[in-house]
């Protein structure tokens, strides 16, 4: 029987009967590689290493918890990729996973930028549409002092796939980390991501972007640690959930003694369109600092009678309107990623769920 695990956990307990403080995960799945994913051409100035140690990385806080992380990444070693000092990549680095029907593979990654530099990696995760299977991800973001790292990852595996995606970032002084998040294919998908703000003037920014219809389950956790000054952490999330999906956010931003002149910032937006889904929001916001600025808010609910009627009244039907919605919801994330054949990917896939809708 499958160990099971407790992932995405809450920095604090709230309400057990809440059922949102963590949540139970397990697979017996049996692993085998990584998924062989193909790398694009390297800009100059970016290494890439196939096995690299990840002992440095042991002890960092990711999203989907230590107990994830010691079972599936306890020895495991990862792909590095490392921007050298003051290298400003042009071109995006792409890591496509290509996964066939009923594997099981595990793959982690380490993206590490030297001292003022920047890169954009986009990892796309793909395989058919009516494809099942298992795949567990570790991706660790460093940004050195005044680097910049833009993590953009696209999944659109097929309904039967279970995906847990788990993330966790670091920024000297200056660095700088955003993570752009498209999620709309697979059956389960888990993702955390964790950010750590220790030094003066780093930043954390998160975007992500769902459609989660049928049975789909998604489930998110996002905790940033802001403990150096002046650091600033922005997080947003938008979607939609269809027939009986069910989707849990948490959205933690923590300031830390010592974290004066800290901001952050959290937004979620959730459109429902059908009476039997099941959506959980927990934005938390845990002060331990007094000179800090936080806000969290959150839009839940169908769409709107006002918009509703606008539509209807130029000749749209108010499913065909509910549509147009959820793709712009898509779409305003989407349009973050600098690279117009992934852009091309996603709309792509959202035409070929809308003509089946």
């Amino acid at each position: 029987m499958a160990e099971i695990l407790t992932i995405n956990n809450l920095p604090t307990l709230t309400w057990n009967w809440l059922k949102i403080n963590s949540t139970p995960f397990s697979t017996d799945a049996l692993f085998s590689g990584d998924g062989d994913p193909r790398i694009s051409a390297l800009p100059q100035g970016v290494e890439y290493e196939r096995h690299a140690n990840a002992d440095a990385y042991r002890d960092l806080e990711t999203g989907c918890g230590k107990a994830f992380g010691s079972h599936f990444f306890k020895d495991a070693s990862a792909s590095l990729l490392t921007v050298k000092k003051g290298v400003r990549a042009k071109e995006p680095v792409r890591i496509d996973f290509d996964l066939s029907d009923k594997s099981a593979t595990e793959a982690f990654h380490i993206i590490k930028a030297e001292e003022g530099a920047e890169i954009t990696v986009i990892m796309r995760y793909e395989s058919a549409r009516a494809s099942s299977g298992t795949q567990i991800l570790r991706t660790i973001c460093d940004a050195g002092k005044d680097a910049f790292i833009h993590l953009i990852k696209v999944q659109l595996l097929g309904k039967g796939f279970m995906q847990a995606d788990d993330i966790g970032t670091t920024c000297a002084e200056g660095g700088r980390v955003e993570v752009t998040h498209v999620i709309l294919g697979g059956k389960e998908t888990y993702t955390g991501a964790a950010g750590a703000l220790p030094a003066f003037g780093s930043a954390f920014k998160a975007d992500t972007a769902y459609f989660c219809r049928g049975e789909q389950k998604l489930d998110l956790n996002y905790v940033v640690r802001l403990s150096g000054k002046k650091t600033d952490c922005q997080m947003t999330a938008r979607g939609t959930l269809q027939d009986k999906a069910a989707k849990t956010y948490r959205g933690s931003i923590d300031f830390i003694k010592g974290a004066a002149g800290a901001a952050g910032n959290e937004y979620e937006e959730v459109l429902l369109l059908s009476p039997t889904v099941v959506n959980k929001s927990i934005p938390l916001i845990l002060c331990g600092e007094e000179d800090i600025a936080g806000e969290h808010g959150s839009t839940i609910g169908k769409l709107g009678d006002d918009t509703l009627f606008y539509m209807q009244s130029r000749g749209i039907a108010k499913s065909e309107a509910e549509m147009l919605m959820a793709r712009a919801k898509i779409v305003r994330i989407a349009a973050l990623i600098p690279d117009e054949a992934t852009v091309e990917k996603i709309n792509a896939y959202l035409d070929e769920v809308f003509s089946h809708d």
